[in-house]
């Protein structure tokens, strides 16, 4: 199972993408403003409990989309996977 964070073309929303290979499985898309971590940590949990995925069958989380990598946005998400891959 594969978690992609997906940075919109919409400024502050974010969709949440969980396939299986290349097999879409569900998406859910959000926006924040200056709460990022605390949206993102609650949208990750809902689209995982909503497909009864425990996060260590993640196989790999990324993130893509149109958003500068030096943002503190990227930043944030850059953290959230390490965190992720780090509690396996």
């Amino acid at each position: 199972m594969n978690l992609i964070i997906n940075f919109t073309e919409k400024r502050g929303e974010v969709e949440l993408k969980l396939q299986e290979d290349k097999r879409l499985i569900d998406t859910l898309t959000f926006e924040f403003e200056a709460n990022l971590d605390s949206v993102l940590i609650v949208a990750v949990d809902k689209i995982l409990k909503r497909n009864r995925i425990d996060t260590s069958s993640l196989k790999t989380v990324k993130a893509i989309g149109r958003v500068d990598k030096g943002s503190s946005a990227y930043k944030i998400v850059q953290t959230f996977i390490e965190a992720i891959k780090a509690s396996k």
